[in-house]
């Protein structure tokens, strides 16, 4: 076993390569999907509308529904088993904890689409807000200081922009980002950065998977 940096740890058996695959494929197809949803839903508006509707308007919409629904699922299984895969190489156990947590978000955003309410709303915020903490905390990986910087760039600011729109709602008042931005542009600045991000990620464990040091 030998220590890195972060809280990094090289395994015997190192599972990055596949888990930066799964991470990459996950994430892409996740965005591609999102495009066409938004191509099959008639009306539909990135400013007005959020990307939950493309899963749970009422009445759905299809093929975008299904589309969007079963890719989020795909999206959130992929990066569980990647959060599994890096805690059996060895370490970064506070970015897998978050980062499969965000996972489980995911999936439960899915299951519960947006016409279900609270429950969607409660399973939305904890993929939004696990997500943002993964990016920042991705540096217990152990990662190059550029990576560093960009996962602070992306993962701060949505962070933030979060923490906006949910002091805002349950102060009652209305979110000046949202009114220039629309919910659903500001829903993407919140939503994309991280997603991004794990692009990003997922190249450079890929290319990393065999000689961490």
């Amino acid at each position: 076993m030998k220590f890195l940096r972060g809280e990094y740890i090289q395994s015997e058996k190192n599972y990055c390569k596949v888990a930066g695959i799964l991470l990459s494929v996950g994430c892409i197809q996740f965005l591609l999907a999102v495009n066409f949803a938004q191509t099959q839903f008639p009306g539909y508006s990135s400013t007005k509308d959020t990307l939950s509707t493309l899963g749970g308007s009422v009445p759905l919409v299809e093929p975008s529904a299904m589309v969007f629904n079963l890719s989020v699922i795909i999206f959130g299984i992929l990066i569980l088993i990647v959060a599994y895969l890096i805690l059996k190489s060895g370490g970064a156990r506070i970015f897998s904890v978050l980062l499969a947590i965000s996972a489980a978000g995911a999936i439960g955003l899915a299951l519960f689409p947006q016409y279900t309410g609270n429950t969607h709303s409660f399973f939305a915020l904890v993929a939004f807000l696990f997500g943002s903490l993964a990016t920042i905390f991705s540096y217990r990986l152990g990662l190059n200081k550029p990576l560093v910087v960009i996962s602070l760039v992306l993962g701060v600011p949505a962070l933030v922009l979060l923490l906006l729109v949910i002091i805002f709602r349950f102060g009652g008042l209305i979110n000046p980002l949202e009114i220039y931005l629309g919910v659903g542009g500001n829903e993407r600045f919140i939503a994309f950065p991280p997603i991004l991000y794990l692009i990003a990620l997922g190249g450079y464990l890929t290319s990393r998977g065999e000689d961490w040091s």
